[in-house]
């Protein structure tokens, strides 16, 4: 049996784990043994789609320029990891920035706030119709 559960408040977890705790001890009772992860669910794809589509980086993209000069989308992307999730080192000494996949979705939701206010407050980005983006 593999399952996966998505929890979404206190009242269903509590549900949920009632419900399984027959099963759960009849399986130990009978001398079998089981694993059980419980981790926070990472980034949604609703995020994923407002972050990545015609939403926060395109128009970063469309609006942003330094130095009289416009980034992809991509190039962006980097460029935040690295300003608001962090650096990793590479075996050349040079870094790149961490992943953004496995930030979970209220990570997920702080990394993309303060993409939005940097991009608005530094770069003069002015966003539009996000939501209709997601």
């Amino acid at each position: 049996m593999n399952q996966t559960l998505h929890l979404y408040n206190p009242q269903q977890a509590h549900v949920v784990l009632a419900d399984l705790w027959p099963l759960i001890k009849a399986t130990l009772t009978a001398g079998k043994r089981l694993q059980l992860t419980v981790k926070p669910e990472k980034r949604s794809k609703a995020q994923n789609r407002r972050y990545w589509g015609q939403g926060v980086l395109a128009q970063v993209a469309e609006q942003a320029a330094v130095g009289g000069k416009l980034y992809s989308a991509e190039t962006w992307h980097e460029c935040f990891k690295r300003q608001f999730i962090g650096v990793e080192e590479l075996p050349n000494g040079e870094v790149i920035g961490k992943s953004s996949t496995e930030l979970t979705t209220a990570e997920f939701c702080d990394f993309c706030t303060a993409v939005e206010a940097y991009a608005a407050q530094e770069l003069g980005v002015r966003f539009v119709d996000l939501e209709r983006n997601a």
